[in-house]
């Protein structure tokens, strides 16, 4: 089980990477390769459930180009007994300078309340653009697996 998780891993990573290579006819004064550090306050609700709970998002993106990148994300729930943890492996897609669509599988960590799960991730940010390197705006997602969970909130990013 172990081994075909890291190669599920792998081949996102990797077919990212080769995608984000293969586009051609970019402009000259594009910018190439720098990160982007992301941080969100998250409100999570799980409608089989009937219940939301609060949380925060770190993720960091590598943009292979303006319009291509990879990433990874860690998001922390805070239930009253204890605080869920997710990392997600993700593909990251600008269709334009004020949104970022973010795909890719997610991993739910065991905890005392659940036991390991791998889920789909999708998100969208719209970026407030006040100068090149910061941005801010609305998130909202949904995780797909064993429960559907939808997620909004707000992001502050900085690229570098």
């Amino acid at each position: 089980m172990k081994a075909i998780k890291l190669i599920f891993i792998a081949i996102v990573f990797i077919s990212t990477n080769l995608f984000a290579q293969s586009e051609s006819g970019q402009p000259k004064n594009e910018k190439r390769g720098f990160f982007e550090f992301i941080t969100s306050g998250i409100y999570a609700y799980t409608p089989k459930e009937k219940e939301g709970v609060l949380g925060t998002e770190i993720h960091i993106i590598y943009w292979f180009n303006e319009k291509w990148g990879s990433s990874a994300s860690y998001t922390a729930k805070f239930l009253e007994e204890e605080t869920l943890s997710d990392i997600a492996l993700l593909a990251s897609y600008n269709p334009a300078r004020w949104v970022t669509l973010n795909i890719g599988p997610n991993f739910g960590l065991e905890s005392k309340s659940r036991d390991f799960e791998i889920s789909s991730y999708s998100e969208a940010e719209i970026n407030f653009r006040p100068n090149e390197w910061l941005n801010f705006g609305p998130v909202l997602g949904i995780v797909v697996g064993k429960n559907v969970e939808l997620i909004t909130g707000m992001h502050i990013g900085l690229e570098l």
